[in-house]
């Protein structure tokens, strides 16, 4: 009887199946429960393959971060439309995160649970994980028709992130799109009262 051909799978192929399976399971399970083991039984993938593809399971959870932060910036990258005001692209910035939240809930819960695991865990992966978003939507406000001076910017956007890490772990509880998405128009009401309110004391 011949032997059965298995075909052969690169680590380059297995790597995405790797973090895709990760991102179910410490949604599920939570970064603590995510073992490599039931990480690799998601991908349907031998566990060695896993450990050659990552060595640790710290590095898996830096990919996996790295791939959902990615992944959402793509759409950011567009929102700072010439001549915008910096109130706009600053509403465009937190709506259009929020959005892509609700859209993917398995994803949102999976980028809180390695956020808090790291906070507790590893305090440079969670500071890098700020600073990383921090910068991003820093660059983005500064590209807005009336720019605030930079200590400003980096109030507004400090307590814009602190907007969305609080409006998605109210998301991940109820699981109710359209309310997170009134709650987010909300907050964007709140941040342009605020940036009126700024630019009439300037003037």
């Amino acid at each position: 009887m011949e032997g059965v051909l298995v075909a052969h799978i690169s680590a380059a192929e297995r790597r995405p199946q790797f973090i895709e399976a990760a991102i179910v399971v410490i949604a599920r399970d939570g970064v603590d429960g995510a073992t490599t083991r039931r990480i690799a039984d998601e991908a349907k993938a031998p566990l060695a393959t896993l450990h050659y593809c990552f060595q640790t399971k710290e590095n898996l959870l830096v990919a996996v971060f790295e791939h959902l932060s990615s992944e959402m910036s793509v759409d950011l990258d567009s929102i700072a439309v010439k001549g915008a005001s910096t109130a706009t692209v600053a509403e465009r910035v937190l709506t259009a995160t929020m959005q892509w939240l609700v859209d993917r809930p398995v994803r949102a819960r999976a980028e809180i649970e390695i956020d808090l695991w790291a906070q507790r865990n590893d305090p440079e992966m969670a500071r890098g994980i700020y600073d990383g978003f921090r910068q991003a939507w820093t660059d983005l406000l500064m590209k807005g028709r009336t720019p605030l001076p930079a200590a400003e910017v980096e109030t507004l956007v400090r307590v814009m992130i602190a907007l969305a890490d609080g409006l998605t772990m109210q998301f991940i509880s109820d699981l109710d799109p359209q309310r997170t998405m009134r709650d987010t128009e909300t907050a964007c009401t709140m941040i342009r009262s605020y940036l009126k309110s700024r630019s009439r004391a300037a003037a």
